[in-house]
């Protein structure tokens, strides 16, 4: 493999991770170097750090954050519930 292509695989953590998980990257880049942007893309797969993944990500949490936030307002009762439940004699009106 090329000096190069080795030095910015070393420099990268999560290419070198993918490049350990998936060795037939050695033959690859090995024979061909500039397959080198296809072994970058498969190593964003591999982490799942494309656009999609992130997409998919942040909408998992959205619908998280909604369940959370569904569930706490069933459970809080509502504002004028508690106004309901005072008596006619607890009335703040009637202790002047």
């Amino acid at each position: 493999m090329r000096m190069d292509i080795m030095k910015k695989i070393q420099d990268d953590k999560d290419l070198l991770v993918y490049l350990r998980h998936e060795p037939k990257w050695y033959r690859l880049l090995g024979r061909n170097p500039y397959d080198y942007s296809t072994f970058e893309r498969g190593s964003l797969n591999f982490h799942k750090k494309t656009i999609p993944h992130h997409v998919e990500r942040v909408n998992g949490g959205l619908q998280m954050a909604s369940l959370l936030l569904s569930m706490l307002q069933s459970q809080s009762p509502s504002p004028n519930s508690s106004e309901e439940n005072i008596s006619p004699e607890e009335s703040p009106q009637n202790h002047q």
